[in-house]
C-alpha cells in the first residue's frame, strides 16, 4: 500500500514538473488570488486590458529571448534595442518618410543589434551577459540621442500612410489588439519551429551541449546566430506594434522589460542553462507577468513592487529548473 502511495506521489510530482504545467500553476493561483482580492479582475473590461499591445510587446520579446536562452545564451539588450528602434521609427515618420522606410529602419536596427551581439559572443568569445549588456548600453545611449532624450509622437506632421497604420494598429478585432493576435500567432509558429523542424532540434542540441553538437556536425555558430536574428526580428515586430498602437515612443520605453522577459521565459519552463523549454510554457510565463502587473494596478500598489515579484519569480524558476533537472537526470545539479 505504501509503495502504491509512493508511486502515486511520484507520478504527481512528475506531472507537476512538466514545464507547461509548472508554468500554468502560478497563473491559476494568481488569477484566483486576484479575483478574491478584487472582483473587478473578472470583468470583461479588465480582461481585455490583458490583450493590450503592452502584453503583446512583452510576449514577442519573450519569444526572441526564449530562442537565445534555449540555444545557451541570454540577451539583455532587447529592451533598449526596442527603445532605440521605436524612437527612430517616430523620428523618420516625423521627417515625412514613407511607412515602408520607417518599418525597414526598425528591422535593420533590431537585426543589426542582434548580429552585433552574436559577433561579440561567437567571434570574440565574450560572455553573453557581458556582450549583450554592452549592446544594451549602446542602444540606451542611441535612444536618447535621437531626440535629445525627449519623447516622440507621430500624431501629427507625418504621412497619411503612417496615420492609417496607427489607426489600424489601434483596432481590436474580437476584443484583442492586433499586437496580441500577432503574439499568439508567433507563439504557435515558434513552437512549430522548435518542436517540428530540424533547426529546432539543432537549437536544443546546441543549448544542451555545444561540444557534442559540434561533433555531431551541427554548425553551432550558425544556429546561435540565427537565434539572435530571430530575437532581433521579434524585437522589430514588438517595436512596430508598440509604436503603431500608442502612436509614439519614449527613449526609455523598453528598458525595464528585459528582465520581465527573462522572468517570463524562466517561469515558462525554459531552462536558463539552455537545452530545454517550450514556447507554450513561455506563453503562460508572459501571462503570469501580465496578471501580476494587472493585479498590482488594480490594488493600487506601488508599481515598484513589480520588480520584487519579478525577482521572486526568477529565483523560483531557477529552483524549479534545478529540481526538474535532478528528477530528469537522476542526479544533483
Amino acid at each position: 500500500m505504501a509503495e502504491k502511495k509512493e508511486a502515486g506521489s511520484g507520478k504527481l510530482l512528475k506531472f507537476i514538473l512538466i514545464p507547461e504545467v509548472t508554468s500554468l500553476i502560478p497563473v491559476l493561483v494568481v488569477a484566483v488570488v486576484a479575483t478574491l482580492l478584487n472582483p473587478v479582475f473578472l470583468t470583461g473590461g479588465n480582461l481585455r486590458t490583458l490583450g493590450t499591445s503592452l502584453i503583446a510587446s512583452w510576449g514577442l520579446l519573450a519569444i526572441g529571448q526564449a530562442f537565445v536562452i534555449i540555444s545557451g545564451g541570454i540577451d539583455v539588450s532587447l529592451g533598449t534595442t526596442l527603445s532605440f528602434a521605436g524612437m527612430m521609427f517616430c523620428s523618420l515618420a516625423r521627417g515625412n518618410m514613407p511607412l515602408s522606410v520607417c518599418i525597414l529602419a526598425v528591422f535593420a536596427i533590431c537585426i543589426g543589434m542582434s548580429l552585433l551581439n552574436s559577433l561579440l559572443i561567437l567571434k570574440f568569445d565574450v560572455w553573453p551577459f557581458v556582450a549583450t549588456m554592452s549592446v544594451q548600453y549602446v542602444g540606451k545611449g542611441l535612444a536618447n540621442v535621437v531626440n535629445y532624450g525627449a519623447d516622440l509622437s507621430i500624431s501629427y506632421g507625418v504621412r497619411d500612410s503612417v496615420l492609417r497604420f496607427t489607426e489600424v494598429m489601434g483596432r481590436k478585432p474580437l476584443g484583442l489588439s492586433i499586437g496580441c493576435i500577432t503574439f499568439l500567432a508567433m507563439i504557435c509558429l515558434a513552437q512549430f519551429i522548435l518542436k517540428m523542424t530540424a533547426f529546432g532540434r539543432e537549437v536544443y542540441a546546441v543549448g544542451d551541449n555545444k561540444r557534442v553538437a559540434k561533433v555531431a556536425g551541427i554548425r553551432v555558430w550558425r544556429v546561435r546566430t540565427l537565434c539572435f536574428v530571430i530575437a532581433g526580428i521579434m524585437t522589430a515586430v514588438a517595436t512596430i506594434i508598440w509604436v503603431g498602437y500608442y502612436s509614439g515612443c519614449t527613449p526609455t520605453q523598453g528598458n525595464p522589460w528585459v528582465f520581465i522577459t527573462v522572468a517570463a521565459v524562466a517561469m515558462g519552463g525554459v531552462s536558463l542553462k539552455g537545452g530545454s523549454g517550450s514556447l507554450f510554457g513561455v506563453f503562460f510565463g508572459v501571462l503570469l507577468m501580465a496578471l501580476v502587473y494587472n493585479l498590482i494596478t488594480l490594488l493600487g500598489i506601488n508599481a515598484n513592487y513589480q520588480n520584487v515579484f519579478i525577482g521572486v519569480f526568477l529565483a523560483l524558476a531557477v529552483v524549479l529548473d534545478t529540481v526538474r533537472r535532478e528528477k530528469t537526470l537522476g542526479k544533483n545539479i
